[in-house]
This record gives C-alpha cells, sequence and structure tokens, in this order.
C-alpha cells in the first residue's frame, strides 16, 4: 500500500513538472515571440520613414524609375538586414474604373482593357466578370455574377490578388507565362486597385502603355521606353518628342495619362536572426505630404 502511495506521488509530481516545463516553454515562446515582434515593428518603421524621406525630398513634377525611391534599398543595421523596394501603382492601369460611380461601364477604360487583354492574349471574358464582380447590381453585364460558393461581390476590388477568385483567372493569367523565351505578363504585373486612374508614362510597361491607344503598338510602347530612359517626360506634351506619337494620340489619351505617381506600395524583407518576415505598405504621396495609408506583416 504504502509502495502504491508513493508511486502515486512519484506519478502525480511528475505531471506537475511536466505541466510546469510545458506551461514554461510556451510562456518563453510567448514572450519571445512579443519580443520580436515588437522589434519588427521598430525596424519596419525606420524602413518606412527612410522611404517616406525620400518621397518627400524628391521635388521633381515627375516620377520616372531612375529616381531614388525606385531604386532595391539594402539597410543593415545591428540586429538586422532589410530589402526596401518601392513600387509606384500608378504604371498600372485600375480595374475598379471600368465601373462608374453610378455602376455603368466606362467605355474608354473598357477600350483599354481590351486592348491590354489582346496584347497579352488574355481571354477577353475575364473583364466581364470584373465588371460584374464590381458593378453594384446582382444582373450580368455579360460576366459572372453566381459561383458556386460564393456570388459576386458586387464592390470595388480591394486587392490584386482578389482577381484570383473570378472564373478564368488561372496560375498562368495571375502571374503570367514564358513561351519561346518571352514572357508575358499576367494581371498582378499590369492592374493595381490602388491606382488614381492615371498611367505614369514614366514607370507604365510597354503592355499598359499599348494599351492606351489603338495607334501604340508595341514599337511605339518601346520607342516611348527607350526615350524615358535617356529623359524622362516632364509633362504629358513631352511625348510629342517620341517618334511616331502624334498630337491626335496625345490628345486622346490626355486624360488617362500623367507624368507622376501618386500611389506607392513598399515592399520590406527584414532577417532576423533565422527568420524572415515580409511588410507591406501603402504610402499616398500628394505633393510634399507622404501618408501611410495601410501595413501588413507576413
Amino acid at each position: 500500500m504504502i509502495v502504491f502511495i508513493v508511486f502515486s506521488i512519484i506519478g502525480i509530481l511528475t505531471v506537475m513538472v511536466t505541466d510546469l516545463a510545458d506551461e514554461s516553454y510556451f510562456f518563453d515562446n510567448y514572450v519571445s515571440s512579443t519580443i520580436e515582434q515588437e522589434q519588427i515593428f521598430y525596424i519596419s518603421d525606420a524602413g518606412i520613414k527612410a522611404v517616406k524621406r525620400i518621397l518627400k525630398e524628391d521635388q521633381n513634377s515627375y516620377d520616372a524609375l531612375n529616381e531614388a525611391w525606385s531604386q532595391q534599398m539594402p539597410v543593415q543595421l545591428d540586429e538586422a538586414s532589410l530589402v526596401i523596394q518601392a513600387v509606384d501603382q500608378e504604371r498600372y492601369l485600375n480595374p475598379n474604373f471600368l465601373v462608374k460611380e453610378n455602376g455603368e461601364i466606362d467605355e474608354k477604360y473598357l477600350e483599354m482593357f481590351q486592348r491590354l487583354f489582346a496584347v497579352v492574349r488574355i481571354d477577353p471574358v475575364i473583364i466581364y466578370n470584373i465588371i460584374d464582380w464590381i458593378d453594384p447590381d446582382t444582373s450580368t453585364s455579360g460576366g459572372e455574377e453566381d459561383y458556386v460558393d460564393f456570388p459576386a461581390k458586387n464592390d470595388k476590388i480591394d486587392t490584386v490578388e482578389e482577381l484570383k477568385l473570378l472564373r478564368g483567372v488561372t496560375q498562368e493569367v495571375f502571374n503570367g507565362k514564358e513561351e519561346l523565351g518571352s514572357y508575358t505578363p499576367g494581371l498582378k504585373d499590369l492592374l493595381s486597385p490602388y491606382s488614381n486612374g492615371k498611367v505614369n508614362i514614366n514607370t507604365a510597361s510597354k503592355w499598359v502603355l499599348m494599351a492606351l491607344d489603338e495607334e501604340i503598338d508595341e514599337g511605339l510602347a518601346e520607342a516611348i521606353v527607350a526615350f524615358r530612359q535617356k529623359e524622362p517626360f516632364t509633362n504629358i506634351n513631352d511625348l510629342v518628342k517620341v517618334g511616331g506619337i502624334t498630337s491626335d494620340i496625345i490628345y486622346r489619351i490626355k486624360p488617362f495619362i500623367d507624368v507622376k505617381s501618386e500611389n506607392f506600395i513598399v515592399y520590406i524583407t527584414i532577417n532576423l536572426g533565422e527568420r524572415k518576415y515580409k511588410l507591406t505598405t501603402h504610402l499616398n504621396k500628394r505633393g510634399r505630404l507622404v501618408k501611410e495609408m495601410w501595413r501588413k506583416l507576413y
């Protein structure tokens, strides 16, 4: 009997010690994780402030790819290393502008999207899936309104990843494809819901430039890209300096283009010890005022 009691006490003590050890382990990990998270936000704050300062100090009347804000910035700190990359969003087309505030289709933007999808060889039906996803009504405009697991959002797109929910948007359509040694971009490199709706001709890809007007073919788009590498456009009318660009083309695309950007997504990769974190933030620039709209830590 005594032996049984002794073993029972030993068993209880063993369980108690094990439980205490487990609690101590989880507590230590919680404390360590909390401290590390605070470090990450402190470090990322420093990175974001650096980008905001660069944007504030940029006195040019234009935003171009040869400026400091667009260059990848590696930063080495005592406790961590960072890689910072800012990407302006006005280099993309904004799918939300396909639908006007009154719910009607914007025919001019529809034409641009049709040209873009033709250039990158994406099924144009997806454009109408985008429209039906965005427009406020539940009747179809030629696309999909009712999916198996969910109905159309009937509201603006918040992130480009949201497009993956639409019928026809495969991994290839979203990410792009490689064919015969030539790369064709997907929707993630062509569209952004953060753009103000005006394409920055200093930063837009040749595919987006070709979408602006039916007379801007691949050769003319590449001529625009080549010209701005030597001399960024300081105003819209500078486009006439590019051989082949006529005043008629400028007149037609003028309402949809600019030489500066307003929205920037900043990607920060943080290496802290053996762990890697990724932080994304949206900065909005108006004049010398730069405001952080949101941030996400992964």
